[in-house]
């Protein structure tokens, strides 16, 4: 794990989560959006709360499921400890009954779900590290009936209409964390072809990297 140098305007950002895909993706939009953010990630629970609990962080996101202990767990502790931290909590569209709990016992800042939009994620942390709460209305709710208005079906629909099957496929494959050469051995397909079909995705999508092409998958149900 590289730590980015500090400086006295930094602001300190913890990401935990297990999916690799997901905490660089995150990493990469925060700091695009804010140069001043100095954004770390843990990959379990047990490395999130010893993270916590020693260094100097102002918030921390913390998925839900997070392996060796959950995020609620680490949420819980921190407020035990009463550590000064914001807590952003983040779950997958199938732990929606958690949101309630997440607020109720283990004192979250704010609550997203992988399922929205970039800008979203955004603004929760923004109100968080500003002493704001940020929930999703309504709450406990569907992803699919977030602030966009669109539902998960008609978001399902639009991908369909933009990508081929060949390149749904290739999509789920980078997602999922194979390369271009395993993604084509795969596909029996050439690894320039993926990269070709990588590169229209990104163009369809308005995504730059594969990180963004990975957290589009999963807001998206894709895996």
């Amino acid at each position: 794990m590289n730590t980015v140098a500090q400086t006295s305007k930094s602001t300190r950002i913890l990401i935990a989560d297990d999916h690799t895909l997901i905490r660089e993706g995150l990493i990469s939009l925060l700091q695009r959006m804010d140069e001043s953010f100095d954004v770390v990630s843990a990959a379990d629970g047990r490395s999130a709360l010893d993270m916590i609990i020693q260094g100097d962080f102002d918030l921390a996101v913390l998925d839900l499921r997070l392996p060796g202990r959950s995020g609620l767990d680490v949420a819980r502790e921190v407020r035990v400890r009463k550590i000064p931290i914001r807590l952003v909590l983040m779950t997958g569209q199938d732990a929606e009954s958690l949101a309630a709990e997440a607020i109720n016992s283990a004192g979250a800042d704010a609550f997203i779900f992988k399922t929205a939009d970039m800008s979203q994620i955004y603004s929760a942390i923004q109100a968080a590290l500003a002493g704001k709460k940020y929930f999703p209305d309504p709450l406990p709710g569907s992803a699919s009936q977030g602030r966009s208005g669109s539902s998960g079906q008609e978001t399902a629909v639009q991908i369909n209409d933009l990508l081929s099957s060949r390149e749904l496929q290739v999509l789920k494959l980078i997602a999922e964390g194979h390369t271009s050469n395993s993604a084509g051995e795969m596909l029996s397909i050439s690894t320039h072809t993926i990269r070709k079909h990588r590169e229209n995705i990104k163009r369809k999508m308005g995504l730059g990297t594969v990180a963004e092409l990975s957290a589009y998958a999963v807001r998206n149900n894709l895996i």
